[in-house]
C-alpha cells in the first residue's frame, strides 16, 4: 500500500498546475499552488532574509578580524549585527 500510495502522490505532483483539484490525495501533496506573489518579490524575500544578512555577516567578521584579534568580540559583534538588521527588518515590515 505505500509503495501505491507513493506512486499516486508522485503522479499528482508531476500533472500541471490545477490538475490536482479533484485528486483524493490532495492533502498529502508537498506541491502548492500559490500565485499570490512575484518573482520579483520571491527574489526581494529571499536576498533580504539571506543574502543581506549573509554578506553583512561576513563584512563584520572580515571588517572586526582586521581590528582585533579577540574572537569573542568578532562573534559578539557579528551576532550583534544580525540581531539588529532582523530587527530593523520587522519594524520596517510594513514598509517593504
Amino acid at each position: 500500500m505505500q509503495v501505491i500510495l507513493c506512486q499516486v502522490m508522485s503522479d499528482c505532483e508531476n500533472k500541471p498546475s490545477g490538475a490536482c483539484g479533484g485528486c483524493a490525495l490532495k492533502s498529502h501533496c508537498t506541491i502548492v499552488e500559490d500565485d499570490r506573489f512575484t518573482r520579483r518579490q520571491r527574489w526581494k524575500a529571499l536576498s533580504l532574509g539571506y543574502i543581506v544578512p549573509f554578506v553583512l555577516l561576513a563584512a563584520v567578521i572580515a571588517v572586526t578580524d582586521l581590528l582585533t584579534d579577540n574572537e569573542y568580540l568578532i562573534g559578539g559583534l557579528a551576532l550583534a549585527t544580525i540581531a539588529v538588521y532582523y530587527l530593523t527588518l520587522f519594524f520596517i515590515k510594513p514598509k517593504i
